[in-house]
């Protein structure tokens, strides 16, 4: 059996039963999963006998043992995909369909640095099928990096100088990183206009930011 088709599942599971609120069927968990109708009944038999699953009413529910398990590999799916959209700029399918792969062989660890990297994301991710994960925010990757003492650059004085800690929707702004502007990079506010655009130091460079670009740019004292 394999692991990554059993994870699936749990996933698969977790996802459709918040979205119906009722047991799932062995149908619709092998629509939702990217295997075999075999591998599928196989890796379901599977979790029932590790007590992941239990029967219900001709369908499967999470036991407490499936759904934190089920909650685990929807975590590293949602750290994942946030990366890979917001940080490398890919579309949001693409990073979707690599965070599915990515998912069954990456780290605790790994997860756990990239989450605190990029402030908790939690993502809006759509899953194998285009199956919406349950409990996501509802648009492009949003975070909350105001909780996790990052502050938008506009709240800062002419003379700070910060150190970017993460950009909204850098997939859309891929100029900021042709500027120099990106994650870990240190910038001084040179100016602040009356319009609240901003010029900044970057690199030995002074930057012109409309007051759009710098409210998506959340920094953090050096």
């Amino acid at each position: 059996m394999s692991s990554s088709v059993r994870e699936d599942c749990l996933e698969a599971i977790l996802t459709l039963v918040q979205e119906h609120e009722r047991p799932v069927s062995a149908m619709e968990i092998g629509e939702a999963v990217e295997a075999t109708a075999s591998e599928v009944t196989t890796s379901v038999q599977a979790l029932v006998e590790e007590g992941c699953l239990r029967g219900e009413d001709g369908g499967y529910l999470l036991t407490p043992r499936g759904r934190s398990a089920a909650e685990a590999v929807l975590r590293k799916h949602r750290v994942l995909e946030c990366f890979l959209h917001e940080m490398l700029g890919m579309d949001e399918n693409t990073a979707s369909k690599e965070a599915c792969i990515l998912e069954h062989t990456v780290s605790d660890e790994a997860i756990d640095r990239l989450s605190s990297y990029m402030g908790n994301p939690r993502s809006r991710a759509r899953g194998r099928g285009g199956l919406r994960r349950h409990g996501a925010p509802p648009a492009d990757c949003p975070m909350d990096p105001i909780h996790n003492g990052h502050r938008p650059l506009l709240d800062f004085s002419e003379g700070a100088t910060v150190k970017v800690a993460m950009i909204r929707c850098i997939g859309r702004n891929r100029r900021l990183i042709d500027l120099g502007i990106l994650p870990g990079r240190e910038i001084t506010i040179r100016r602040k206009l009356h319009n609240n655009a901003l010029v900044v130091g970057v690199m030995g460079a002074d930057i012109a930011l409309s007051p759009e670009i710098a409210s998506i740019i959340f920094v953090e004292r050096t």
